[in-house]
């Protein structure tokens, strides 16, 4: 069996592997008494489980050793694999998005962060508002209106 064969193949049972895993998470899930301890497995495990059948269907469509398929390309062009600044840069998003929540707290450092980090890296303005306004609209959905999440107080909180 030749390489790109045997790679196709093993590509192909590693996606088995992770929807398996994924649909045991959702029985388990299954058994639990109470919806609201569940509904994040359903949602992501369901949400696993179909994003892994896709993935299998075009797994096994494609040829082995044939041309790759195209996908959609997501290169930051500043951004150099193996560049010592492009690691420094992702640090500092990461470490400036912890900060930023720990000051003025998770509902509002999402939008902020989904905002800065669009415009910083090309997005229009009005692609920019619109990734914040659905940031912020799923947080409040979800976490605010849904599940009733308590969020810690932030750290200006205290002074105002």
């Amino acid at each position: 069996m030749n390489k790109d064969r045997r790679l196709h193949y093993e590509g192909a049972l590693f996606v088995v592997v992770i929807g398996l895993v994924l649909l045991w998470a959702l029985r388990v899930a299954h058994g639990w008494d109470e919806l609201r301890a569940s509904i994040i497995v359903f949602l992501l495990g369901g949400l696993g489980v179909c994003l892994a059948a896709v993935q299998l269907v075009m797994d096994l469509r494609s040829r082995p050793g044939g041309p790759p398929a195209e996908g959609i390309h997501f290169d930051a062009p500043s951004l150099r694999s193996g560049s010592r600044w492009g690691n420094l840069e992702i640090w500092a998003w990461i470490l400036g998005f912890y900060f930023a929540i720990r000051l003025i707290g998770f509902p509002t450092a999402v939008p902020l962060f989904v905002l800065g980090y669009a415009r910083t890296y090309g997005a229009g303005r009005l692609l920019s508002c619109l990734l914040a306004a659905v940031a912020w609209a799923f947080i409040y959905g979800v976490f605010e209106h849904i599940l009733h999440v308590p969020w810690p107080e932030p750290f200006l909180a205290e002074f105002f």
